[in-house]
């Protein structure tokens, strides 16, 4: 039983230091001057979405530094999990209040 718990307690101090590292990593990466320093080199316009897309001002590239034309997804929808700090930056998202989980837009029911 000793072990067992042992286990358990090594477990969630790896797992919490495993998240503090993750946090820490994304601040250094993308920083509170990341943006300034890394202006967009070819920055989208306003104009150029088509009707079934949104403009938002801070989602392309590394960072989230760029602006971009988003489509919002429904439920059900096929959907990528993306790391701005990657600069991974999908064309397409789940929309508010879904959220993209096994590859498909669901909602999530609050916890009681």
């Amino acid at each position: 039983m000793r072990a067992l718990f042992a286990r358990m307690k090594a477990t969630l101090i790896f797992l919490v230091l495993a998240c503090v590292l993750a946090a820490v990593y994304g601040d250094l990466v993308c920083g509170t001057n990341y943006c300034k320093q890394h202006p967009c080199t070819s920055p989208v316009s306003r104009n150029s979405c088509s009707s079934n897309s949104v403009y938002r001002a801070n989602h392309a590239g590394k960072c989230a530094c760029c602006p971009a034309c988003v489509t919002f997804l429904n439920e059900g929808a096929a959907c990528k999990v993306y790391s701005k700090e990657l600069g991974e930056t999908p064309s397409a998202i789940c929309r508010e209040p879904l959220r993209c989980l096994r590859g498909v837009c669901v909602k999530l029911t609050p916890r009681r």
